[in-house]
């Protein structure tokens, strides 16, 4: 039985993107490993993300303009807008409503990763 996967966001500067996921993303550490520091879970209510420091960038943003580095399903994308615009994260795309009936929100971290957060239409 698949119980939970947990997307890997991987980072430059580890320490200023655990700053930014427990500061504007709201999300609260679970654990940090390493000494030096170099990777962690973070949690959102029921969502988690791991952090892990490399020291060159993995994903090629030339490959594509929007790679999603995680997607995060949420109850309600507006009420999680409101709440990221206020706490100064960096909105990439505000919430629109897609062809697949969800409603989504994109951020963008320190590293240009980009976590796409989305609400069911129907629900």
């Amino acid at each position: 039985m698949l119980k939970q996967a947990i997307p890997n966001i991987f980072v430059k500067d580890f320490q200023a993107a655990l700053a930014h996921y427990t500061g504007p993303l709201g999300f609260r550490p679970l654990f940090v490993y390493g000494e030096p520091p170099f990777y962690a879970h973070v949690a959102r209510d029921e969502a988690i993300l791991a952090i892990r420091h490399v020291t060159r960038p993995v994903i090629d943003h030339a490959a594509g303009e929007a790679l999603l580095s995680a997607f995060v399903e949420v109850s309600d994308v507006n009420a999680l807008h409101d709440s990221l615009q206020t706490s100064g994260a960096h909105i990439w795309q505000a919430p629109r409503d897609e062809p697949w009936a969800m409603r989504s929100l994109i951020v963008s971290d320190l590293d240009g990763n980009l976590i796409c957060f989305a609400s069911n239409l129907a629900g």
